[in-house]
């Protein structure tokens, strides 16, 4: 005892200030201050890694010595001041500690460890404090440092020196792990002495392996110290008996469980080996000690999942649910299942991050295997002694046998205990604690094979999609549409089980509902679920509903560019996969009209479509060798459509797009060439089909080998039975390539068609032959002038109808103006029509004055007059009137002036009471010159046109509902929407309620935040506040104010006008959310302004002057009162107190809709918390069952004063 005394006095410790000493030791080694300046000056002269080792070396040698002295703190404590001691080798710890960098403090830290070791390895130490848990815990700081100086190595010159250092620590650690883990035994810590879990925590902290890759270090030396910090723990985590603490073990998960957290949030490859690691450990710990680690190591799986640091970030998500997966993957199967039925449950929860990661992971289950079908014995059998056959299934598959306390234990009633929908989002469900044993936990590490309720599953991803946040919809959906397309049999038998065998399936009744959402990330993903939806079934031999071909071609007018890219992709995709009548006619009526959409990237897709479905597809014809269908009925649905515009168009923009080599596209030079061998050969549909196409691509190419289409002509019209529309598609093909006929073609053919006019052959395209006749020779024009001559004379003779129209059609290439007889006889006709014409002739006279309206500017200032007023004359024929509006429309494109001012009889034809062709026609028409520019839409026109968005008959509706969506701008609809609630609103209009919603919620898709904002500003004020204005004056509400104002009420309440609320700051971090979240803090200032000072204050005048009569307008009132309190509560609750009678009626209102009353007292309401709870964890105060449904109190906003 005397050489460890002796070596004690080395350190002059009675040289120590006593205050100094008391304040750290009182402090309980939380705080240091600087040490003595005497005792400083001390340590100067002594060599303190020398002097520790001595004094370790000294007391092993004591303690093994056979000396009959006591060898206890009994005979040291009176002759070593022991505090002094403690102090000074925590000073070092703490120093250290500090300067982690330096390798002095941090040798000497390590050394002060060891000699506080051998200190406790000396019997007594606890009677006397030598053991404070405290400075036991801060020891165990030195184990971390080799990380500490990897995260610092910009201190080092070099990764060689940062080498060095490490491999010089780790060699001093492991005589400090062999002096720590020999007392580690004696001491008997347990869980529940004070920081436990920080001794456990700093024991882990060196077993991760954050550092065996990033350095050249010594990897023998680490394993053996983590080797020996393993022994430890083990040590700690068993009680004195050598029995595992389960309670231990949780505290040990939990520390594992920041680690865990922190190797997730870094997705560098180097903390793939840390998670490795520490999974790999986890699984240890759990085959190791099976039942009493089963509870801590299901709560860490608990708070993997409810942690939501990071998780805004996919590649956390990501991280963090691989990690939860392999983790789960060792659980037994109850426990698998019961940890399962939390996820779903953790899916409907208050937090976006949780109810994220929670959906990720049930994605991720999704390939397991399927349930045991349950087995129908009785429950007494359940519970009997097992026969023989039952304990080899247990022998063989010992993971899977669990006790029956896995099982919900029933409640007192009998039934089993069920969390409620409020329970459910406030709560996390704990998880019982299996009763297993040993043998059922055995070879966890082995790859195990779970299973999971499909079904159970999909209904938990399909109540995501009713989320709140758009994020979990579109991933909810997308999860959907992955499992449509799984190949996974138990998958599939879920997913029939699920849809059931209605009609309609529930899973085509979700995407028909989440194309309506809001969000365009949403419709986008409900687009990929319909389409997934109509392969499947078209797959399965089944004929694809007519319902999902509508949802994607009116997806097709999107205001969002991508939802429009999503289903224009979707029908391409489904004509190339099932080329059907159906797909055709939805691709032609859906993504053909987008090649007129403003956006470039639109157009590229929709011609790249074609391009892949016709252009590429038509091969040389071949009578022995199958050919491809599909371009060939793509064209028949051109032909059956009337798109041959729509074609011309998409061969222009694959002009544009595919380039040209010396002034010519070789892939439509190429077409022509395959074209050619069609043509003539298999029937009048293949050459009908042929000259769409030829026609289409015609204009962009010349074509010097026209021979076949010449062949082609003269046997054309040597046939009788021909179809009627091959002829003009003929002649028009030959009139855009005449420049490559030689003279003796064009000469013989001029001839020909100058004989066929001459001969008055009704073949129904004499002007088609007459322009063709008079380009191939435009310098001889003799025939045509005394061709006219011939036909007016007739005419003015007293010549039927047909030979006026013949007259008319022949001076639009006569270069002689036709004569004022002619111009005289069709002014007459169309003012007093003749009573023997029959109401063909009627509709030919037509047809001929717009022949000469084409002719001449005069005569069409002369004919629009007499024109109009037949279209707006009811009783006239239809076939006139038709024409009539064709004539119209005509003269537009021509002379936009002549027609504006007759624009009201147009517009007549539009009216309900109008023939149902004729209002298609007149839709068509209007479309068809908004589109080309030919017309403006101003009012009235735009009241007129937009009325059509509610019209009944899709063929009327649907050419608006493309215009407004597509082609309209937005400051348009924006600037006209107020004017259109009063214009709708007047006696002279006839249009419902209901119409007048339906315009309003086209108007209202395309506008911007912003926007809508300003347009409940304005309602509030030229509508609501007019109307007050008006009863302030004492005068009654005129009918069409009173509609107004129950148009504009229902719109401030509808969904669709309704401002979105702050998002949750907590939730999704997509962009679309981030902008949103930006304008919607801009923009709400404004709006409770206006609420505020204009719609508050006019809705209570309003209701004060309307309350006594009642009635419909009253009830919509309290309704809007009823809505800005529930929005606007803290800036208007002070308002409409003042209105005790209004508080009354908004309370009724409350209570009729099912609503608890909450006005009146708001100041004093308290609300339960929607936060969910943490899962519970050792050490953590537990909250008692009591206080999930004590309310708290909800603090007061300050009201916005004005």
């Amino acid at each position: 005892m005397e050489d460890v005394l002796e070596k004690f006095s080395e350190l002059r410790l009675d040289c120590l200030d006593e205050e100094w000493v008391q304040a750290i030791f009182y402090s309980e080694f939380m705080e240091f201050g600087e040490l003595p300046d005497q005792y400083a000056s001390i340590l100067e002269s002594i060599e303190l890694r020398t002097t520790f080792r001595s004094i370790i070396k000294v007391i092993s040698k004591w303690l093994l010595s056979e000396s009959d002295e006591e060898k206890s703190w009994t005979n040291l404590s009176d002759k070593v001041k022991h505090q002094n001691m403690l102090v000074s080798l925590a000073y070092y710890i703490h120093l250290g500690g500090k300067n982690v960098t330096s390798k002095e403090h941090r040798n000497n830290a390590i050394m002060a460890c060891r000699v506080y070791y051998k200190l406790l390895s000396i019997p007594g130490y606890k009677a006397y404090h030598i053991y404070h848990s405290q400075l036991f815990a801060h020891s165990l700081v030195c184990l971390s440092y080799p990380k500490s100086m990897c995260d610092n190595e910009d201190n080092y010159f070099n990764t060689k020196e940062l080498t060095h250092e490490v491999n010089s620590v780790i060699k001093e650690l492991g005589p400090y792990v062999r002096d720590l883990r020999a007392i580690v035994q004696d001491l008997q810590l347990g869980p529940n002495d004070m920081n436990f879990e920080d001794i456990l925590s700093n024991l882990v902290d060196i077993t991760g392996g954050a550092i065996v890759n990033k350095l050249n270090i010594d990897k023998i030396e680490l394993g053996n110290i983590s080797k020996v910090i393993y022994d430890i723990i083990n040590i700690l985590i068993c009680d004195a008996n050598g029995d595992p603490s389960s309670a231990a073990i949780q505290l040990l998960f939990k520390c594992l469980l920041p680690k865990f957290i922190a190797a997730s949030l870094d997705t560098r490859n180097v903390n793939n080996i840390v998670r490795a690691s520490y999974v790999t450990y986890s699984g240890l710990l759990l085959t190791k000690y099976g039942k009493a680690a089963l509870s801590g190591y299901t709560v860490l799986l608990q708070h993997l999942c409810y942690t939501s640091d990071g998780l805004e970030k996919a590649e956390v998500r990501s991280a963090r649910v691989s990690l939860v997966v392999g983790l789960m993957s060792l659980l037994p199967n109850k426990s698998y299942k019961k940890i399962v039925k939390w996820l779903m449950t953790l899916s409907t929860t208050a937090k976006v991050s949780h109810r994220q990661i929670a959906l990720e992971m049930l994605a991720k289950l999704l390939n397991n295997e399927p349930e045991e079908p349950k087995p129908t014995q009785p429950k007494e059998n359940n519970v009997a002694e097992p026969t023989e056959a039952n304990n080899d299934q247990a022998t063989a598959n010992p993971e899977s046998t669990v006790n029956p306390l896995d099982e919900p234990q029933p409640g007192p009633s009998g039934t089993q205990d069920v969390l409620t929908e409020d329970e459910s989002s406030q709560e996390v469900p704990a998880l019982e604690n299996e009763d297993i044993t040993e043998e059922d936990v055995a070879g966890l590490l082995r790859q195990r094979s779970h299973t999971v309720s499909h079904g159970a599953v999909l209904r938990a991803v399909y109540d995501c999609v009713c989320d709140v946040s758009s994020t979990m919809r579109t991933r909810a959906l997308l999860l959907l549409t992955e499992c449509l397309a799984s190949d996974h049999p138990p998958m599939k038998d879920a997913i029939k089980e699920f849809n059931g065998d209605g009609e309609v399936s529930r899973l085509a009744g979700l995407g028909a509902r989440c194309v309506c959402d809001e969000r365009a990330v949403v419709r986008k993903a409900a687009v990929g679920l319909v389409h997934r939806l109509t392969l499947v079934a078209a797959d399965a031999g089944r004929a694809p509903r007519a319902s999902d071909y509508a949802i994607l071609m009116g997806l097709c007018r999107d205001a969002s560019i991508v939802v429009r890219v999503a289903a224009i992709s979707a029908l391409g995709e489904l004509v190339i996969h099932q080329p059907c009548e159906e797909a055709i006619d939805a691709f032609l009526n859906g993504p053909m009209h987008q090649l007129s959409d403003p956006e470039s990237k639109i157009q590229d897709q929709v011609v790249a479509l074609i391009g892949d479905i016709v252009i590429n597809r038509i091969e040389k014809y071949d009578a022995n060798k199958q050919e491809d269908s599909l371009p060939w009925l793509f064209l028949m649905g051109i032909a059956k459509h009337n798109m041959k515009r729509h074609l011309q168009k998409a061969c222009a923009l694959l002009l544009k797009s595919s380039g040209c080599i010396n002034g010519e596209n070789m892939q439509l030079h190429r077409l022509v060439d395959l074209l050619s061998t069609h043509l003539g050969v298999v029937n009048d549909a293949r050459d009908l089909q042929c000259l769409i196409l030829l026609v289409s691509a015609s204009r962009h190419l010349k074509y010097s080998d026209v021979g076949f289409l010449l062949d082609y002509y003269y046997s054309l019209v040597d046939r009788q039975d021909r179809d009627p529309r091959l002829l003009p598609l003929t002649l028009e093909l030959l009139g855009v390539w005449s420049c490559c006929l030689g003279d003796t073609e064009r000469r013989n053919l001029r001839e020909h068609l100058v004989a066929r006019l001459a001969a008055a052959v009704d073949d129904g395209c004499r002007t088609t032959i007459a322009s063709l006749a008079a380009q191939l020779d435009p310098d001889n024009l003799l025939w045509a002038n005394e061709l006219l001559q011939l036909l007016e004379r007739r005419a003015v003779s007293g010549g039927s109808v047909a030979e006026w129209v013949r007259a008319a059609d022949i001076s639009l290439v006569a270069p002689a103006p036709p004569s004022a007889h002619l111009l005289r006889l069709f002014l007459a006709a169309l003012a007093d029509p003749p009573r023997e014409w029959s109401d063909a002739e009627r509709g030919e006279c037509v047809v001929g004055a717009g022949r000469l309206c084409l002719r001449s500017r005069e005569s069409a200032v002369l004919l629009a007059p007499p024109l109009a007023a037949l279209l707006k004359d009811a009783c006239a024929p239809l076939c006139a009137r038709h024409n009539a509006l064709l004539v119209l429309t005509d003269i537009c494109t021509r002379y936009s002036c002549i027609v504006e001012p007759l624009l009201e009889s147009v517009c007549g034809c539009l009216e309900t009471t109008t023939v149902a062709l004729l209002r298609r026609v007149a839709a068509r028409s209007i479309t068809t010159l908004l589109l080309s520019g030919y017309l403006r839409l101003r009012t009235p026109l735009y009241y007129k046109y937009c009325a059509l968005l509610a019209d009944e008959e899709p063929d009327v509706r649907e050419p608006a509902e493309y215009y407004v969506s597509c082609c309209l701008t937005v400051d348009a609809i924006y600037h006209h929407f107020v004017d259109c609630v009063l214009h709708y609103n007047q006696d002279s209009e006839s249009i419902s309620f209901d119409a007048r919603q339906l315009i309003y919620d086209v108007m209202l898709q395309r506008m911007t935040l912003v926007q809508k904002l300003n347009v409940q500003c304005r309602l509030a004020r030229d509508v609501l506040q007019h109307a007050a204005d008006v009863c302030d004056e004492g005068d009654e509400l005129p009918e069409r104010l009173n509609a107004a104002l129950l148009d504009t009420i229902t719109l401030l309440c509808g969904p669709r006008m309704k401002l979105p609320k702050k998002p949750d700051k907590s939730g999704d971090a997509d962009i679309d959310e981030i902008q949103e979240r930006v304008t919607t803090n801009i923009v709400s200032h404004k709006m409770k302004r206006t609420v505020a000072e204009v719609l508050v204050p006019a809705v209570l005048r309003l209701y004060t002057h309307m309350r006594a009569s009642g009635g419909q307008l009253v009830t919509y009132l309290v309704h809007l009162a009823t809505d800005l309190l529930n929005d606007y509560r803290h800036e208007i609750e002070e308002l409409i107190e003042n209105d005790g009678e209004l508080v009354k009626s908004v309370q009724q209102f409350q209570e009729t809709i099912g609503l608890e009353t909450s006005f009146g007292n708001a100041r004093n309401l308290v609300t339960a918390s929607g936060a969910l709870n943490e899962p519970e964890t050792p050490r953590a105060p537990r909250k008692r069952r009591g206080s999930a449904s004590r309310p708290s109190r909800t603090p007061r906003k300050r009201t916005l004063r004005i």
